[in-house]
């Protein structure tokens, strides 16, 4: 009787193992929020990328009415107005249509968040 109880709580743990390591994919690349969109203002240590817009809204609107722009195209506001820190603001430009990974998005709105990834790709 003691045997079985000991293979019961050890298959028991062995399954609550695989399950919480199945849930962690907020450490995979792959499972992390993405955002595309253009940047569309930048500072020393940061890009900010707006989605739902133009690219000649860029010169066109305010910061305002590009956040406007961009929540009308959206049915949520999440990822589409997010400033992000990257370790070469240097490497990007205004203008340029990104593809972002981050981790964790701080709840702000505008919304903040640590690039884990930017790529810089063709225009949709």
């Amino acid at each position: 009787m003691k045997l079985q109880k000991k293979l019961l709580l050890s298959f028991i743990l062995a399954l609550l193992i695989i399950v919480s390591v199945s849930c962690g994919t907020a450490l995979d690349p792959t499972a992390r929020h993405v955002q595309e969109g253009y940047i569309v203002d930048y500072s020393d240590e940061r890009i900010f990328v707006v989605s739902h817009i133009d690219q000649e809204d860029i010169n066109e609107l305010t910061e305002d009415e590009l956040l406007e722009k961009s929540m009308e195209g959206s049915d949520d506001r999440n990822l589409i107005a997010v400033w992000y820190t990257v370790n070469n603001p240097e490497d990007y430009e205004l203008g340029q249509y990104v593809r972002v990974r981050s981790r964790e998005l701080m709840d702000s709105w505008p919304q903040q968040a640590y690039a884990a990834r930017v790529t810089v790709i063709d225009e949709p």
